[in-house]
């Protein structure tokens, strides 16, 4: 295999998985707005914290996947575009860092509901 087809391999891999993350903006837990209006338990809150929680961390997951990302389209990506496929990966990597602060900070949020509804 020439070096001209490995790169090629190499870039459509890329492609399918920065294209599959793409489309997707940073998720909250499943059904969570229902579970919401209806807590009023201390195990209610306690429950929803955990969602936010674990949320947090696969955002967390997919932040580190795309800062590794756009390291590899500096170092390995095709000559002359590094620049906003960088970019864009860089900005994807950022989204999810937000979105991650933001859930643990819901998370922190239904605990201190959890305490005062004791």
């Amino acid at each position: 295999m020439n070096k001209q087809t490995k790169w090629m391999i190499a870039a459509l891999a890329m492609a399918i998985t920065v294209g599959g993350c793409a489309s997707q903006s940073p998720a909250k837990p499943a059904g969570i707005e229902q579970r919401i209006q209806t807590a009023h338990t201390y195990e209610d809150h306690q429950k929803i914290a955990a969602e936010y929680e674990k949320q947090a961390a696969t955002d967390q997951a997919t932040a580190k996947l795309h800062k590794n990302l756009a390291v590899t389209y500096v170092n390995a990506g095709p000559k002359g575009t590094p620049g906003a496929m960088f970019a864009h990966c860089k900005n994807l990597a950022k989204l999810y860092e937000q979105a991650a602060e933001e859930n643990l900070e819901l998370a922190r949020m239904h605990r201190e509901a959890a305490e005062a509804s004791k």
